[in-house]
């Protein structure tokens, strides 16, 4: 488990391509509502996306660590995003748009090898600064 400061945003469709713009519209309010509170945030960035039930839409969440004496504030909250027993990891290097591809191989590979997604998946960006054809990221996908 970690606990984060989170904005969210829903994605009209599942697809990357609709992703993109959501976390373009969250992000830097987040990243500047942070910054002038002065809670202590820390790397890594975490984000993770929810089919939402009952419509083809994605909620899309951006967030940050928080460090010791975590609180909500204006433009986050703070959340706690549980542990999990069995994880599938698939690390990704290169810029964003390259992501959606990615998740669509670990997604193969995760079939093949007999997992099934359950839960929320997750975004851990272990590198992301300097140019993104050289961030690193994580993707976290908790199976059975």
């Amino acid at each position: 488990p970690v606990t984060v400061y989170a904005a969210r945003g829903t994605a009209p469709g599942m697809g990357p391509e609709n992703v993109s713009p959501v976390i373009d519209r969250i992000l830097p309010p987040l990243e500047a509502a942070l910054a002038a509170s002065g809670v202590d945030y820390r790397e890594p960035g975490i984000f993770w996306y929810e089919p939402i039930p009952g419509t083809d839409d994605l909620g899309v969440n951006v967030s940050w660590a928080a460090g010791d004496d975590p609180r909500a504030g204006e433009g986050w909250e703070v959340v706690e995003l549980p542990g999990a027993d069995r994880v599938a990891v698939w690390t990704y290097e290169g810029d964003m748009p390259g992501i959606g591809r990615a998740w669509h191989k670990f997604m193969v590979a995760m079939d093949a090898a007999g997992c099934e997604p359950v839960g929320p998946s997750r975004e851990v960006y272990l590198k992301a600064d300097g140019p993104q054809t050289e961030w690193l990221t994580e993707l976290q996908q908790p199976v059975r």
